[in-house]
């Protein structure tokens, strides 16, 4: 690494400027931030990510390029413009920025963020980062801080995710264009919102809010099941939809859509745009420019679903291989068939629901809470229930858990807590009742799927909480994670920093994602996740229930197997007991209830400093 002794930034071993201020590193001369040394060292493919990019462009494998001379940190010069898809185009590679490195706006030093850790793609790098600037107390960091806090305040710095890519053929995005993609990404649920987008003489990089744990669209993952792969597409293509509708495409000159622009965030249903800065304007006063630019955003629209649903690329299989419900989609696409991406959303929703498959496994659970070592009053709730349903001439058995905990420090935390209980039950029993899920059509946005019961429940506990809160003059307040299982299918929802792990033939993970500060820096990798116990700010989290009059619900779908076990608690048992000794309990244990009492017990042994909630819930 190399220090800038003008700015204190970060640079890469062999830089020729500083990739904060631009200052030179060289002993001989300077240059402006705006001139960059060209960056090099082709790195390896990622297997199937880039074998996808090339489907998507419609180019053919090439040789890897000659080794190249060491990489600066600065931007390097335009590249050759993307060749129309068909026609073959070299792979290109970028070095990834080391951690430690700074990036700052080129026209304002004041935005600067810090690189924690770096993704690799074929054609992009992600990094999990910090933004220097406190949010607290508006404090202006040279680097990184230590634990991703500010000296000043003690406040967790944000934690952003920036994504890096070659600079679009057509150049730098004028300000006004900038100003009105970031403007856009707010303004939709598929689309992550956007901070910032820093251009460079050749590079681009795309500043989004970090959306906790994430991973990349299509990179090695199983096939998808046809309706996976339909609400995957679906999203996407709701995005480019909003997209077209304010005057943008997300094609870049050539015809492809950036697979490597997408990621997937909140469980397997949740799509996600993280970089817009891929966009081109839709041509103006031209028609058939604007239809053919349109035209290529469906193309890809079905090359995806295609993949998604296969594991194959398109260019290099048959359609044949393509489930029999969702070959029209494809083929229609592939023909220019649908007016517009609207018109193939709407195709999408008379797709006929698929019969029910059998659904053996049974649930058995156990429940417990306490009070702790340091609390007179319990302010965590549980809640579970089952029952059977008959479905086509079979019994599937339904299950529903969940854990609240009212709030520390707010008021009546007892009550908020008991109120979630109450509502979220309500809705889903005597109002919803698991309504009948299978019908003659099936619309992705439909009542009865689970996640959107969940959701839905939620967020109805949510508007009462915030009503009584309003009422009284109090404030009321709670996180709430919970498991809707149907059949050999769990629909995880949470809100706040309550958990449900996943325990499986001896590894136990997480499935619901904390909305904590802390939880962020864990997943930048500023901290580890066994100093988030100890961690000073680890209380502090930025979305829970009755402070908002809206609340965004992460679900997470999960498909179970006989001897899994689900484990849904509240704070004051994973901050007290580890996970490697959570899994062991309830692995020894002889009944989930016996798992339970004895993952109370041992909350309390290690000092019990909150209330203590916990459910597992056992498959067989």
């Amino acid at each position: 690494m190399l220090t800038c002794q003008k700015c204190g930034g970060q640079n890469r071993r062999g830089a020729k400027f500083c990739s904060t201020c631009g200052a030179d590193l060289s002993p001989t001369r300077s240059m402006s931030p705006a001139e960059a040394e060209k960056r090099g060292s082709p790195k390896s493919g990622e297997g199937v990510a880039s074998s996808f990019v090339r489907f998507l462009t419609g180019s053919k494998s090439q040789p890897a390029k000659p080794p190249q001379p060491a990489a600066s940190a600065t931007p390097a010069a335009p590249l050759s413009a993307t060749k129309p898809m068909g026609t073959e185009q070299p792979p290109v590679s970028l070095t990834p920025l080391p951690p430690g490195s700074v990036l700052s706006h080129p026209q304002d030093p004041t935005r600067r963020y810090a690189i924690a850790k770096a993704r690799e793609l074929e054609h992009s790098i992600y990094y999990d980062a910090l933004d220097l600037n406190c949010p607290s107390c508006q404090t202006l960091f040279p680097q990184m801080p230590s634990y991703g806090m500010c000296p000043q305040c003690q406040a967790p710095l944000d934690v952003v995710l920036i994504h890096e890519r070659l600079l679009p053929p057509g150049g730098l995005h004028p300000a006004d264009e900038v100003e009105k993609l970031v403007q856009l990404s707010a303004g939709h649920a598929n689309i992550l919102p956007h901070r910032d987008i820093l251009q460079y003489q050749e590079h681009i990089y795309t500043v989004a809010e970090h959306p906790g744990r994430w991973g990349v669209l299509v990179r090695g993952r199983r096939q998808r099941l046809p309706d996976e792969a339909l609400a995957e597409t679906a999203q996407v293509a709701q995005a480019l939809a909003y997209l077209h509708s304010n005057g943008f495409a997300h094609s870049e000159v050539g015809g492809e859509v950036s697979v490597e622009s997408l990621i997937v965030v909140g469980g397997a249903r949740d799509a996600k745009l993280a970089d817009l800065g891929a966009c081109v304007p839709l041509p103006t006063g031209d028609s058939h420019a604007v239809r053919a630019q349109i035209n290529r955003d469906i193309t890809f629209l079905g090359r995806l679903l295609f993949y998604l649903a296969t594991n194959k690329e398109l260019s290099r299989s048959s359609i044949e291989f393509a489930p029999p419900a969702l070959r029209p989609f494809i083929e229609r696409a592939m023909q220019n068939q649908y007016a517009t991406v609207a018109d193939m959303l709407t195709a999408f929703s008379l797709l006929p629901s698929a019969p029910a498959a059998g659904r053996s496994l049974k649930a058995s659970h156990g429940q417990a809470t306490h009070p702790g070592q340091k609390h007179a009053r319990n302010e965590d709730a549980v809640i579970t229930f089952t029952y059977d349903k008959e479905q086509d001439g079979q019994t599937v058995p339904i299950g529903f858990y969940l854990v609240a905990d009212g709030m520390g420090g707010h008021d009546a935390g007892d009550l908020a807590s008991r109120t979630v209980n109450q509502v979220v039950t309500d809705r889903i029993i005597k109002i919803k009742v698991l309504p009948d899920l299978r019908k003659s059509t099936r619309k992705l946005t439909q009542e009865d799927v689970p996640a959107d019961i969940l959701s839905e429940a939620v967020q109805k506990a949510n508007e009462t909480l915030m009503n009584h809160g309003q009422k009284k003059s109090s404030d009321l307040g709670s996180t709430v994670t919970s498991a809707l299982v149907i059949g050999d299918v769990a629909t995880v929802a949470n809100v706040g920093d309550s958990r449900t792990y996943l325990l499986r033939d001896g590894r136990m993970e997480q499935i619901s994602q904390d909305h904590s500060l802390v939880a962020r820096l864990v997943d930048a990798g500023i901290v580890t996740p066994e100093e988030v116990r100890s961690h000073p700010q680890r209380n502090q989290i930025y979305r829970c229930l009755g402070h908002q009059p809206t609340v965004e619900v992460d679900t997470f779908p999960v498909q179970l197997q006989e001897g899994d076990r689900l484990i849904l608690c509240s704070d004051g048992l994973w901050e007290m007991v580890p996970d490697a000794e959570v899994q062991h309990i309830v692995e020894s244990a002889r009944s989930p209830q016996k798992a339970c009492d004895a993952l109370i017990e041992a909350a309390n042994q290690a000092g019990g400093e909150d209330n203590i909630a916990v459910i597992v819930v056992e498959l067989e």
